[in-house]
């Protein structure tokens, strides 16, 4: 006979899909969590099942995710990182093994923080720049900025975009993961995600292009000679993204995959000479 945590009987009970590794996930933070905030393991155990059995993600509930070997907080107000995105990391620090010590990377719509502070971790000799436009998720990246103590390497900007950006830097490495999911795709997300993650992280107008083909153009901009553009996109968009960075002069552009084979991020790298 099995033997259950009292986590896995409710969520079990409850219906959720994934409740026996939730259920073990939560019983280990428990301890750490009930005498980090000063409540009774108890009652703490009590309010995470009550959120989580009322459908709230399990990253919000128990305020925190991993990725790429390192503990981000999330809460409302910002896209909760998924594991296709430590691919894009992975992809980013093999892009970095060309980049000297002391140079800047940007990354755009950086919402928890994510891409550059899972960066910063691996690469300390560099500095990373995050800029977002939300007011929501920016407190989230600064403080897991401050947990991480990437303080003196990681700095984070709120605007749309390139606009925030002091005029004269240039970049090796330019990351987003922006918004790509279409206005008609939008209402069709799972409740989880729909009921709970902010819209203005998920959605983009056109066909959810908006956002990616606007970053494709004006990074050319910002990119060193020889920098790389490397964005995570929806599986549907590889060919409208390859599009738009040949169109717009970027050399060596590639459509890579995701651990399940769909086409997950769009790659060009800005000319060496003009």
């Amino acid at each position: 006979m099995t033997f259950l945590s009292p986590s896995q009987k409710a969520l079990r009970e409850a219906g959720l899909e994934n409740a026996l590794q939730e259920g073990r996930w939560m019983e280990e933070l428990l301890p750490r969590e009930s005498a980090r905030r000063g409540i009774p393991l108890e009652r703490l155990r009590e309010e995470w099942l009550r959120r989580r059995c009322h459908g709230e993600p399990f990253q919000y509930v128990v305020g925190s995710v991993e990725f790429h070997q390192v503990e981000l907080l999330v809460g409302p107000g910002t896209l909760i990182p998924r594991p296709e995105t430590e691919l894009l990391v992975d992809r980013a620090l093999e892009v970095l093994q060309r980049v000297p010590p002391g140079e800047t990377v940007l990354d755009l719509c950086t919402g928890s923080g994510a891409i550059p502070l899972a960066l910063a971790h691996l690469r300390p000799d560099l500095h990373f720049l995050g800029v977002d436009l939300s007011s929501e998720a920016l407190p989230w990246a600064r403080q897991n900025c401050v947990l991480l103590q990437s303080q003196k390497i990681c700095s984070f900007l709120q605007g749309d975009l390139f606009t925030p950006l002091p005029p004269t830097l240039r970049f090796p490495l330019i990351t987003a993961n922006p918004p790509y999911i279409s206005p008609e795709e939008y209402p069709k997300l799972p409740p989880e995600i729909l009921d709970y993650e902010p819209r203005m992280a998920l959605e983009a107008q056109e066909n959810g292009l908006a956002l990616e083909q606007q970053i494709i153009r004006q990074a050319r901009h910002w990119l060193k000679p020889g920098g790389t553009l490397l964005l995570e996109m929806g599986e549907t968009q590889g060919d409208a993204l390859r599009k738009t960075l040949l169109d717009h002069g970027y050399e060596q552009v590639k459509i890579l995959q995701d651990l399940t084979g769909r086409n997950r991020f769009a790659e060009g790298i800005s000319p060496a000479t003009a």
